[in-house]
């Protein structure tokens, strides 16, 4: 959303949809008034990042994958957006799918057995939430927050 509304060619769709989403908020960590005053080596580095990162044991994205579509054919739009019919699958993706984008109703991180959604809902005011991870194992082996608060995963 950023790099639409950073874009000189961008619609009053893309700047209010940005804006709405966190863009006031990333605009007073610049000091910046529009989001066209973003350094451009910032936007170069966001446009470059990938929509996913594997380390085998784990899949990262933003959103989720669609189920039964492998991870090569995913479109950037269920990486990005996607809620169902992920978040109700329990299919076995070869990897955790760790992901963000429907903070969870508890404000705590939803471990399954498939994946593991980390947003708490920093962006309602709750904490921001990390999960730490090793690699002998799956699962994450400890949350912390931005609270300075750090705890176990429960089993799945």
């Amino acid at each position: 959303m950023l790099i639409d509304a950073a874009n000189k060619d961008r619609s009053d769709r893309d700047l209010m949809n940005w804006w709405a989403n966190g863009g006031e908020q990333t605009l007073d960590s610049y000091g910046a008034s529009d989001p066209g005053e973003i350094p451009a080596d910032h936007l170069a580095w966001m446009k470059a990042l990938p929509l996913t990162f594997s380390d085998r044991k784990r899949l990262y994205v933003h959103a989720g994958v669609r189920p039964g579509v492998s991870v090569a054919d995913q479109s950037e739009k269920d990486l990005l957006w996607i809620r169902e019919p992920f978040l109700s699958c329990d299919d076995d993706y070869g990897a955790l799918v760790v992901h963000g984008h429907t903070p969870t109703r508890s404000g705590l991180p939803d471990l399954r057995s498939n994946r593991l959604n980390i947003d708490t809902g920093a962006c309602f005011g709750r904490p921001l939430t990390a999960a730490l991870f090793t690699p002998a194992q799956r699962m994450p082996s400890l949350y912390c927050n931005n609270g300075g608060q750090f705890w176990r995963p429960r089993p799945c």
